[in-house]
């Protein structure tokens, strides 16, 4: 269940959501060579998973938190034996939502076209905004 949020926190989103837009705007603004000088100082960025992000979201990355290098939800961290340490504020990317159902064969009614896919805003942690699940138990 959702829990409802305060008309502050409402704000506090909005404005988020707003600074991550006007973020986009600058990287889809920025040319194919500008995005490639941006993204050599550190390579490639990679989930705590394993997986390169997108030129797109390594971008989006950079210019949020410069010294990045290893990404995760909250989830996959402590999947990864890693927890976020309290107070920490996550980077937010475009997460990819999976293909989209193609239209019933039986009854015909339409569905979104295979292979359409959706993004939304997701907030992700750098390693260094983490400790092990053992050190935080201890502190």
């Amino acid at each position: 269940m959702k829990r409802t949020l305060t008309p502050e926190q409402e704000a506090a989103r909005a404005a988020r959501r707003e600074k991550f837009r006007a973020l986009v705007k600058q990287v889809a603004a920025m040319s194919d060579e500008e995005r490639a000088h941006l993204t050599c100082r550190v390579g490639a960025v990679l989930t705590c998973e394993g997986r390169a992000l997108s030129l797109h979201n390594t971008c989006l990355l950079l210019m949020q938190c410069p010294s990045v290098s290893m990404v995760g939800g909250f989830r996959q961290w402590i999947k990864a034996g890693r927890v976020v340490r309290k107070g920490e504020h996550g980077q937010m990317i475009w997460l990819p939502l999976g293909a989209g159902k193609e239209a019933d064969a039986e009854t015909g009614e339409p569905g979104k076209e295979a292979g359409d896919l959706h993004f939304i805003i997701g907030t992700v942690f750098d390693v260094s905004q983490t400790q092990e699940i053992g050190q935080a138990v201890a502190a």
